[in-house]
């Protein structure tokens, strides 16, 4: 986040060099194969390319002597990484990861806009037909501004000669394939088996894998021209996803789970979103979308779900339609945290931020269809039967095996416990240093 790429000296536990030129944040860097090169990525629209002198490396352990060198001196003596020049890139939002593949011939940059960007390197033949191209341009170029004094003009010729035979990065890099993720990608990788240039050139591909953050992993592959063979005449199809995992899991956090009294289902909510699933294939047979989901129960029967949320709701979902059937507002607008169902199966108990443990009684009722005298098939509802003020925010309610007591925790990292009939004061439970 300082804008600095460090090396450091593991065995002597120093930091040798420090990288000072990124405008913004460094958010990854790679380093080739061969570790003769490093990429870094920032927010920029470019990459910037390192050389790495691997024999300067060796020695910054084992030649340490300095005392007759300015600190000056002593810096550059260590400087084992220069800089190669950049190369531009085509996403102009941040860079999240950076990897070279096995082989070195290529890497990929993957940004945070869905855009994963293949770069490959040039060949040696390729890097001298570009370095020719740009010497003749500097030949052209210097015979039509080619005026004044000779002596000039000579040294001005020589100098610019020399620019024209310097290799950069961008000399040795370029841009070869792009393509879009379905959502945000957190990381990429290659193919660890396609570890030389036989194997890869024999397969015709590379294979790419890429996390995202909605929980899918995608395999995409990117064909790449055989051995002698430039891509425009390869003419090479585009980039195409060949396999992908997608779980239907949630996309953040479970806050609660419940287990159906048949134990054939299980229950999950997570943010805004109720999942069931069949508690022996794993499978995902419902999903629903709902408030913002703390807290989960299934109802006796097992053909509902009561949720508690984040703004104070309860939520009453029927499973077998994948409907809401009824909202109550349980507690005024505080996060409801908890909800039990009574063993006697005639109700449930719910515990909110606002101080309060609500008892909650199962009804049956009959909806009324249109304005005629037709009614509907009969469902479950909740009707409010009684309230227990507390001192502070109730965490968690629980009901006793036979329905005798009720346990609540409190913000004040205290358990209290009362009768439940008459709910009456029975004891406090004390010891926890942070809230049950």
């Amino acid at each position: 986040k300082d804008t600095l790429v460090k090396l450091w000296d593991l065995r002597a536990r120093h930091c040798v060099q420090t990288l000072v030129t990124h405008r913004s944040e460094v958010w990854s860097l790679a380093v080739s194969p061969d570790q003769r090169l490093l990429i870094t990525g920032t927010s920029d629209m470019e990459l910037r390319v390192w050389k790495i002198d691997t024999d300067r490396l060796d020695n910054v352990s084992t030649d340490t002597d300095t005392s007759n060198m300015t600190p000056e001196e002593a810096a550059k003596k260590w400087e084992a990484i220069s800089d190669y020049g950049t190369i531009q890139r085509s996403s102009k939002d941040r860079v999240v990861d950076l990897r070279f593949h096995p082989t070195g011939l290529y890497f990929s940059c993957v940004s945070a806009d869905k855009q994963v960007e293949v770069f490959r390197t040039r060949t040696h033949a390729e890097i001298k037909k570009k370095m020719a191209r740009r010497q003749k341009r500097s030949r052209e170029k210097r015979k039509s501004k080619h005026s004044g004094d000779k002596e000039d003009s000579d040294a001005s010729d020589s100098e610019t000669e020399d620019k024209a035979l310097e290799i950069t990065a961008a000399d040795e890099l370029t841009s070869f394939k792009l393509f879009r993720t379905s959502a945000k990608p957190v990381s990429l990788d290659f193919s660890p088996v396609e570890t030389d240039a036989a194997t890869l050139h024999r397969q015709g591909s590379l294979n790419i894998l890429v996390s995202q953050n909605n929980n899918a992993v995608h395999t995409w592959t990117v064909p790449i021209p055989p051995p002698g063979k430039t891509t425009k005449q390869a003419n090479l199809p585009e980039p195409s996803l060949m396999n992908s995992v997608e779980m239907p899991g949630h996309r953040s956090e479970p806050r609660s789970l419940a287990l159906s009294s048949d134990n054939e289902l299980i229950a999950s909510v997570a943010n805004k979103s109720l999942r069931v699933w069949n508690a022996h294939t794993g499978s995902c047979v419902r999903t629903l979308e709902c408030g913002t989901a703390i807290c989960a129960a299934f109802l006796p029967g097992d053909q509902m779900v009561v949720v508690g949320t984040k703004e104070g709701n309860l939520e009453l979902y029927d499973i077998p339609s994948a409907s809401l059937v009824e909202t109550f507002d349980a507690h005024e607008g505080a996060t409801c945290w908890s909800v039990d169902v009574r063993p006697d199966k005639k109700g449930i108990v719910t515990g909110g931020a606002d101080k309060c443990v609500k008892f909650w009684d199962l009804e049956l009722v009959r909806d009324q269809q249109g304005d005629g005298p037709v009614v509907g098939r009969r469902r479950m509802t909740l009707e409010h039967v009684k309230t227990l003020k507390m001192s502070d925010d109730v965490l968690a309610v629980k009901c006793s095996p036979d329905s005798r007591l009720l346990a609540v925790s409190l913000l004040d990292t205290t358990v209290k416990v009362f009768y439940a009939d008459t709910l009456k004061f029975f004891l406090s439970l004390y010891g926890h240093k942070l809230p049950v």
